[in-house]
């Protein structure tokens, strides 16, 4: 097969994820189905109705949507091709470019688009999140916390907003290590409008990430969604500083949390100023404690046996034990 034939396969098989990403209720689960019963996506696409109602989870008002979804097939086609040709790549949930470790959270998105090197997504990720208006000292454990996790050959993932995330970003690069970073709005659509610069560094030294394939504005859901591909890309999420009421890094949390990822939190000591308060809350509901004076030995812990009962042991105590 010629190079330009298997670019076409590859391109003709992306309009199936795409129309099956645009239907509710369909998700990796039921999409395993549909690959066992007809191996492709294609020929899914192409059964009868009653093939498709009789599939485990399915019913036919779903199987009837399936149907009803062919009909967009070659605009979503025309559609992928376009994006591409902006510099964006289209991958799906079943190409081995899509990072694994996103892969392996429940509700993963059917297709991503994405802009840099996927390879800084091979490597272990931590995601360092937080407020948008940090203090001083915020900044400041931001950057040393940044600094170690690079120096231990971490990705840094983070979502490109301001403060705590544009400090991680930034400091990454500048430590000549790689990040990545997920946006609540399309590609095409960088927000806040003020990092677009940083977003094209990210793609020199990292990769932006969207499951938005269609135009997508900025909302309150899209602001919450991104958390759970932040995390899901992650092994680790540390928050940084945040008050009791951020909706946003307090369902960050919880997304890590339900994903079987490590959840993580500074402590702040003697602090009891309300972005300190959020961090010592998601203590005591069984975040694992960052001291904020004991940074390097924390990366050090967590590099040296994340995974072992000797971290357990020593970050994490009582009530969290029950957590990880």
């Amino acid at each position: 097969m010629t190079q330009s034939a298997e670019k076409k396969t590859r391109q003709t098989g992306k309009e199936f994820w795409l129309a099956l990403a645009g239907i509710e209720g369909i998700g990796p689960i039921r999409i395993r189905y549909l690959l066992r019963q007809f191996e492709t996506l294609e020929a899914a696409f192409s059964a009868d109705l009653t093939e498709i109602a009789r599939l485990p989870l399915f019913d036919p008002l779903l199987a009837a949507k399936v149907q009803k979804a062919r009909i967009g097939l070659s605009d979503l086609r025309h559609h992928i091709d376009w994006y591409e040709s902006q510099g964006i790549q289209v991958i799906t949930w079943q190409e081995t470019a899509y990072p694994e470790q996103l892969k392996q959270i429940s509700n993963a998105p059917i297709a991503l688009a994405c802009q840099g090197d996927l390879k800084s997504v091979q490597k272990p990720t931590v995601a360092i999140l937080g407020t948008r208006t940090p203090t001083a000292e915020g900044i400041a454990v931001t950057l040393e916390l940044t600094n170690s996790l690079v120096q231990s050959g971490y990705t840094i993932a983070s979502g490109l907003d301001k403060g705590v995330d544009l400090t991680a970003h930034t400091t990454a690069l500048a430590c000549d290590g790689l990040t990545c970073a997920v946006l609540p709005t399309d590609l095409l659509s960088v927000y806040p409008p003020e990092n677009e610069f940083l977003s094209l560094q990210i793609q020199r030294r990292g990769v932006l990430f969207s499951e938005h394939i269609f135009p997508a504005s900025l909302s309150t859901a899209n602001l919450l969604a991104r958390h759970r591909m932040t995390t899901g890309l992650s092994i680790a999420t540390i928050v940084v500083e945040s008050s009791v009421d951020d909706e946003e890094i307090l369902r960050a949390a919880s997304f890590a949390r339900e994903q079987g990822r490590f959840v993580c939190a500074v402590d702040w000591g003697d602090r009891a100023d309300y972005l300190a308060k959020g961090c010592s809350q998601l203590i005591k509901s069984g975040a694992i404690s960052v001291p904020f004076n004991g940074l390097a030995e924390f990366v050090e812990s967590f590099t040296n046996s994340a995974t072992t009962s000797e971290f357990q042991a020593t970050y994490i105590q009582g009530e969290q034990m029950g957590l990880f």
